[in-house]
C-alpha cells in the first residue's frame, strides 16, 4: 500500500512540475512574462493630430493626458539600444504610463523643450510602462 503511495506522490508532483514549466512557457510566447527595465530619453510635446510625431515618437497617455513622447535614447538594463530596436515591438507606437498619481505628477505638465529620462518596466505586450522615476537630463 505505501508502495502505490509513494508512486502517486512521485506522479503528481511530476504532473504538478510539468504544468508548471508549460505556463511559464506559454506567458512567456505570449508577452505576459518578465518586463524589461527601460530608461526612455527624450522630450514631450503636446498631443495633437495635426502634429504628427515621427518615428521615434510615442503616443503616451498619463492619466488622461495625451502627449508625444520624441525618444532620443533607450538604455535597458542589459545595456543601451543604439538602434532603439525596443521601439520596433511597440505597434501602434503607443504606450500607457502608469504608477503612482505623485510620482507621475511631474509628467503630467512636463517643461516644454527639456529633455527627460524616464525610467521603468516596459510590459510590451500591453502597451504599459510602470514609471519607477524620471528626472530632467541636460
Amino acid at each position: 500500500m505505501t508502495r502505490y503511495r509513494t508512486k502517486g506522490w512521485i506522479l503528481g508532483l511530476v504532473a504538478t512540475a510539468l504544468l508548471s514549466f508549460a505556463t511559464t512557457a506559454s506567458a512567456q510566447l505570449m508577452g505576459l512574462g518578465k518586463p524589461l527595465t527601460i530608461r526612455f530619453i527624450g522630450t514631450f510635446t503636446p498631443y495633437g493630430k495635426d502634429n504628427p510625431g515621427g518615428p521615434d515618437t510615442l503616443d503616451v497617455t498619463i492619466n488622461d493626458k495625451r502627449f508625444f513622447f520624441h525618444v532620443t535614447a533607450v538604455q535597458g538594463y542589459e545595456g543601451t539600444d543604439p538602434n532603439m530596436m525596443i521601439l520596433s515591438h511597440l505597434f501602434p507606437p503607443m504606450l500607457d504610463f502608469m504608477g503612482p498619481d505623485k510620482r507621475l505628477k511631474g509628467l503630467e505638465s512636463p517643461v516644454a523643450g527639456k529633455s527627460y529620462a524616464v525610467e521603468g518596466w516596459l510590459y510590451a505586450a500591453d502597451h504599459t510602462f510602470y514609471v519607477v522615476g524620471y528626472r530632467q537630463v541636460k
